[in-house]
């Protein structure tokens, strides 16, 4: 009887797939649409689009863009953290020069850094309580007319 159970027990995914009328190779295959990235959400920053990876836990904010050769020029890294306060950046192991705009809770640019690269020295801190932070290619900010005061949304 256990023996049997075990059979069962064993068999009751394949037994559920064959009563759905499913099989592991129905699955659909996921592809972006077009004009989507995979791991990239698109929000604008300004009035500008910009797509952007986000870094919302401590592992993936304290790697950020390190050991990058390339970053395409319309994209770039939002940092989220749990609340706003005084945020710093420094820009160890990270190859790219890198503007950084730092933004209030309500997603207003406080202000914006340009930061070198490979430099452990200077930290680059918001000049108010901050709870995000967007890194892009160095010159994208001013390129693209963003500035203090702006918004970014999700739109």
């Amino acid at each position: 009887m256990r023996r049997r159970s075990a059979i069962l027990l064993a068999l009751l995914p394949v037994l559920l797939a064959a009563a759905c009328g499913c099989r592991r190779t129905d699955r659909p295959k996921l592809v972006p649409a077009e004009g989507e990235r995979p791991g990239r959400t698109r929000v604008t920053v300004g009035s500008v689009p910009l797509w952007i990876e986000i870094a919302d836990d401590e592992a993936m904010r304290a790697r950020g863009l390190m050991f990058r050769r390339e970053l395409p020029e319309d994209e770039g890294m939002l940092f989220v953290f749990e609340y706003p306060h005084r945020l710093s950046f420094w820009m160890k192991d990270t190859h790219l020069p890198l503007d950084i705009a730092f933004l209030s809770d309500d997603l207003r640019i406080l202000n914006i850094e340009a930061m070198r690269p490979l430099d452990e020295g200077p930290r680059y801190v918001s000049r108010g309580p901050a709870r995000y932070a967007v890194e892009t290619n160095q010159g994208w900010f001013n390129k693209n007319g963003v500035k203090p005061g702006d918004t970014l949304s999700f739109r």
